[in-house]
């Protein structure tokens, strides 16, 4: 198999780990990384929007093996010293990639289960019906990632291709933070498009802000409308958003 089969280093990842049989929460770093390296260092020609998102990861997986080499301090207080695994941030990276995948792979099904039915236009019904609102409770996870595509795809359209090699440490608590600022202005029932909150490319920042959208849903700050079938959906303030708590 070569680089082109992978989706970018997560997917690598995954398979290596499925390819050893290693327990995600226990990997073997440097046999991990020497296999990743293996495959980088094979590679012959790769899209170079894609090389940088490797190289990362390759320098994300020797830093880590570095660290895990070092001997471990003693301290005065041993027994209250709790232990930081250098793997656990990547774990929990490779986790929220493999959520993403499952769900990427049931929209999947779904739409290929769609594509061999055949339905009728939806009935225009804007004579009875102001809007369709998508209250508390009453969406689901699909019509939230679908809209996030959607807006995505529009936000691409306008902004000038770029690619920078970075550790990205943006986190949900920042994304509620900004997601907040953007509501400041706003009174109870007034609402915002997701391309007002969306400002890079970033898949990073896509799933923070994603996960931060959910959470203020789960604490009943926002809501989800959608004025018709086809239209956006958008974000409803429904109270005033306290400041966030870590």
């Amino acid at each position: 198999m070569t680089l082109d089969s992978f989706q970018g280093p997560f997917d690598l990842l995954l398979h290596l780990i499925r390819t050893l049989e290693v327990d995600i929460f226990d990997i073997p770093i440097a046999q991990i990384t020497d296999q990743y390296l293996t495959y980088i260092h094979a590679m012959e020609e790769v899209k170079l929007d894609r090389v940088g998102d490797y190289l990362v990861m390759a320098a994300t997986l020797l830093e880590i093996k570095s660290r895990m080499l070092l001997p471990i301090e003693p301290t005065l207080n041993e027994e209250e010293e709790e232990y930081f695994d250098p793997r656990d941030e990547l774990v929990q990276q490779l986790l929220l990639y493999q959520h993403f995948q499952d769900i990427a792979f049931e929209l999947q099904s779904y739409r290929d289960q769609r594509s061999m039915s055949f339905g009728r236009p939806p009935a225009d019904l804007t004579a009875y019906q102001e809007f369709i609102p998508l209250k508390v409770d009453a969406y689901t996870l699909n019509d939230i990632a679908s809209a996030m595509q959607q807006a995505m795809e529009r936000f691409e359209e306008r902004q000038p291709l770029e690619r920078q090699i970075y550790h990205e440490n943006l986190t949900v608590n920042d994304q509620i933070s900004r997601i907040q600022q953007h509501f400041e202005s706003l009174q109870p029932n007034e609402s915002i498009q997701f391309d007002e909150v969306l400002t890079s490319r970033s898949s990073h920042e896509i799933i923070m802000t994603f996960l931060a959208m959910l959470e203020l849903v789960k604490k009943s700050y926002i809501s989800f409308i959608q004025t018709n079938n086809h239209s956006p959906i958008e974000m409803v303030k429904l109270k005033e958003l306290m400041p966030h708590e870590d």
